[in-house]
């Protein structure tokens, strides 16, 4: 084997390569142009290319209502909005997820209640969801993480038995299909985002779906008043707020939702060919001592394609630390990384008495964590890599540099702890 980059051998991959992402056509360019020239650039009721965007996401979710927001983590709020929470209220949350999906939560008035993820997905471990229903439980919410859709069956029997309501987040997991629902279609709400890195991309925004008519109204009472709320807010109990909304203005940019009306063409699209790639990384890695790939559980019917996550295990490779061999693949020219934001649990507003909220209500009986207590993810995030999602099918050589690389710094482990053990000394 040749000497590794990292200690002044020849890289593998000596050129990057080519990954754009987002994908933006004349179509898309054209769309966006018209509405500028047009001067059609905001809105304040579902119209236009916003209307078309909706109407897209309840053709293809099946869905009653479809609400465009300014961003995912709008569309989350609104969802935990819609859903009527009140102060003293619990929500089952994953522990590994982004911010938006849990604080939220937190801006309507209620509580947060971190579980741990299963090691191998990063996934809310339903077990331990079901375990922490409480009298106080109102909602439940799973995220489809890096793609990979969580277990739906199990979490509708969970939320059906102990009557509860089950949230969506969708933000990485467009077009993912499990047990041959698309996610996004059986909880009572769901949210996606529209963000950049997004499958679907907007550059920001998001869009909520629901089939429950109260919970749509109230959502649309929270971000889109005046004209949107008095045309569709209908209820007698909510209809005479409508003129006024509760004050939040959530509505999506005309602009991005031009742009994002043919990422959502093309969505079926995009996931087949990033479905070829992620099967080329399961055959590469297969073999490589050290890296286990992207686990896929029996319930997924498509994968999301959001990131390729594989599992770094140490202990093949006599304990060499992650940043080790992370370090020496990139030399070599392996665009890997490691997730770098820790589990919310870790997070002080988790972990601390007080916080420094004074306008939402922090629940005085809200769970305080520690490091440890929730084990699996702190496993998860210690082993997880990740490798980026190309849009286009590699080509058979990338596929094979990719390998070669891997199988090098796999093979090289013993120079690798040795460079580890001289990095750490220079470092004291």
């Amino acid at each position: 084997m040749s000497q590794l980059a990292l200690l002044g051998g020849k890289p593998v991959l000596s050129e990057p390569i080519p990954h754009t992402w987002p994908v933006i056509t004349d179509a898309d360019l054209a769309r966006v142009t018209d509405l500028v020239r047009r001067g059609e650039i905001s809105y304040d009721a579902s119209e236009g290319f916003v209307a078309e965007l909706e109407g897209g996401f309840k053709a293809r979710l099946h869905r009653r209502h479809a609400l465009a927001t300014s961003s995912g983590t709008a569309a989350l709020h609104s969802a935990f909005f819609g859903l009527g929470l009140e102060p003293g209220d619990e929500v089952i949350a994953p522990t590994y997820t982004f911010l938006a999906t849990v604080m939220p939560i937190v801006a309507c008035n209620s509580t947060p209640v971190l579980v741990d993820v299963e090691p191998d997905t990063g996934n809310i471990d339903l077990a331990a969801a079901e375990q922490a229903v409480t009298s106080r439980t109102r909602a439940m919410v799973v995220t489809h993480l890096n793609g990979h859709p969580v277990d739906m069956r199990r979490a509708l029997d969970i939320a059906h038995r102990h009557g509860i309501r089950l949230v969506e987040d969708c933000s990485q997991a467009h077009g993912a299909v499990c047990g041959g629902a698309e996610v996004g279609t059986l909880g009572d709400v769901a949210a996606y985002s529209l963000q950049a890195r997004k499958t679907v991309a907007a550059g920001e925004g998001g869009v909520l779906v629901t089939s429950d008519r109260g919970v749509y109204e109230r959502a649309v009472l929270l971000g889109h008043f005046a004209a949107r709320a008095t045309q569709e807010v209908l209820s007698d109990e909510l209809a005479p707020f409508a003129p006024l909304g509760f004050g939040l203005n959530y509505r999506m940019h005309p602009l991005g939702a031009a742009l994002a009306i043919g990422q959502l063409a093309r969505l079926d699209e995009v996931l087949a060919k990033r479905a070829v790639n992620f099967a080329a990384f399961d055959e590469l890695l297969r073999d490589v001592r050290g890296v286990r790939p992207a686990p896929r559980q029996d319930h997924v019917t498509r994968h999301g394609c959001y990131s390729y996550q594989p599992l770094y295990e140490p202990e093949a490779l006599g304990g060499l630390p992650r940043a080790t061999f992370v370090a020496a693949l990139r030399a070599e020219g392996v665009p890997v990384t490691a997730p770098t934001s820790p589990p919310l649990h870790l997070e002080p507003f988790f972990t601390a008495e007080r916080t420094a909220l004074r306008t939402f209500v922090v629940d005085p009986r809200r769970p305080i964590y520690s490091p440890g207590q929730l084990p699996s993810s702190e496993v998860y995030v210690a082993s997880a890599l990740r490798l980026p999602a190309y849009s286009e099918p590699l080509a058979a050589d990338v596929i094979e540099a990719l390998q070669e690389a891997f199988d090098k710094v796999s093979r090289h482990a013993k120079q690798l702890h040795e460079y580890a053990r001289r990095s750490l000394e220079a470092g004291h």
